[in-house]
């Protein structure tokens, strides 16, 4: 069985390239489909490029090895900005979130009486 790597996966479709070009130039293909074969070739070459020039980083979550024997990622945030978990050093809670409801109910009816309210203005809310 032939071995497969980028180099080979990239001549091979280089060769077919050449080889549309060539049916192109003698005329055998409509203008249709070279707009879609070139689209198609295009859209090969884009997962080549994702796929075989891809390197992953490897780390605990993504190998055998334990967290303190991978080697640590440069990307992440630098040590000195960080103040670590927990609250700010100002002493107020970051995650602290409230909830306002205001829900408005009309009044139809009087409480004490029960009459209609329905031609009275309204002087005041709660």
């Amino acid at each position: 069985m032939a071995t497969v790597d980028k180099n080979s996966v990239r001549a091979e479709i280089d060769h077919l390239k050449q080889d549309f070009e060539k049916l192109c130039a003698e005329g055998k293909v409509s203008a249709e489909m070279r707009a879609l074969m070139n689209s198609m070739l295009l859209i090969v070459e884009l997962i080549l490029s994702i796929f075989l020039e891809k390197k992953t980083r490897k780390d605990n979550k993504n190998s055998s090895l334990p967290s303190s024997q991978t080697p640590k990622d440069e990307t992440s945030k630098s040590s000195s900005g960080s103040k670590g978990k927990g609250k700010e050093v100002s002493g107020k809670l970051s995650n602290a979130r409230t909830k306002s409801t205001v829900t408005i109910a009309q009044a139809v009816t009087c409480d004490v009486c029960g009459q209609s309210l329905d031609q009275t203005p309204c002087l005041e809310y709660e």
